[in-house]
């Protein structure tokens, strides 16, 4: 799911794949890859890799691990090891400060992973929005990067209509108004709908919030609803049954997402929402696991309207 700690290799051109890693908040950074070894592989062959890549302009290499692949002492080790022997070798300029080139290395499952920096993801940008930077906050609020990821795969982009009907404290929306999306909410509560809008002029997003009930939706297009129905302890169903929400607002997403229009929600692993998407018509594309605690396992589901 958008990358986590996985490592992806790349075979599309590094323009349009580099315009799409933006978008994402799960990843840290696209590489373009120079070599594969395995793990306690010298400097020299490492170093002799980045020579036959021909790159221009100078380096700097960056260890790192993931899940503890490595200690951290050995990745500090590794990295100055590569830095110290590039600076020693004829053809290849270093520069810690200031590099044309960020070499990265990555440990991971046994193997080493170096590849040439192309971009960052907009993961920086998009958590500088998270909970605790925004003036209404509630403890049942969908976290920032994972709004992000499921507006990814609704294929949200610039000029999509996007509605989120469960839309609390507006993350889901604030996010796709930073995708040039046309972003619509609608809540049942009215101190949600009331408190999101501070949020809203706060991070200057244009977003028309309703209030009103998701399983009579005042809306008649869309191309995509990103959402996050309540659950749990800290969230209020307003006295309705979950199962009976979930049949209510799939419902209504099959009446208002234009043809092959994307719903994308999180539900309880318990609860047998797959059945209820396809008799109303929703082609199961994908589902993730998401443990929240001991006793709750989410899933996070994306539906394709045939």
């Amino acid at each position: 799911m958008e990358g986590l700690t996985q490592v992806y290799r790349f075979t599309a051109p590094l323009e349009p794949a580099s315009k799409a890693f933006k978008r994402l908040a799960l990843s840290h950074f696209l590489c373009e890859e120079i070599g594969v070894f395995k793990q306690g592989v010298s400097c020299d062959e490492m170093i002799a890799a980045v020579l036959s890549a021909g790159l221009n302009g100078s380096v700097a290499f960056r260890v790192r691990r993931i899940r503890g692949s490595i200690p951290p002492g050995e990745a500090l080790a590794l990295e100055t090891g590569l830095n110290r022997l590039a600076s020693k070798t004829p053809g290849i300029a270093v520069d810690l400060e200031n590099p044309e080139n960020i070499l990265d290395v990555v440990s991971s499952n046994g193997f080493l992973i170096l590849g040439r920096r192309v971009c960052n993801s907009a993961r920086r940008s998009i958590m500088s929005r998270s909970g605790g930077r925004k003036p209404f906050f509630h403890p049942s609020s969908l976290k920032v990067e994972l709004a992000r990821t499921m507006l990814n795969l609704a294929r949200v982009k610039q000029g999509s209509i996007v509605v989120d009907p469960f839309s609390g404290t507006g993350t889901v929306l604030v996010e796709a108004y930073e995708l040039q999306a046309h972003a619509i909410g609608l809540d049942v509560d009215p101190l949600m709908v009331y408190s999101s809008c501070r949020n809203y002029r706060w991070f200057q997003a244009l977003v028309f919030q309703a209030l009103g009930d998701a399983r009579q939706m005042p809306f008649r297009l869309a191309d995509a609803m990103v959402t996050d129905p309540p659950y749990g302890r800290r969230a209020s169903t307003h006295g309705s049954e979950s199962l009976r929400l979930y049949e209510g607002f799939i419902r209504e997403a099959s009446r208002i997402l234009r043809a092959k229009g994307w719903l994308v929600f999180l539900a309880p692993s318990v609860l047998p929402v797959e059945t209820i998407l396809v008799e109303n018509g929703f082609e199961l594309k994908d589902k993730f696991l998401i443990e929240v605690h001991s006793n709750l396992t989410r899933k996070l589901l994306a539906a394709f309207r045939e």
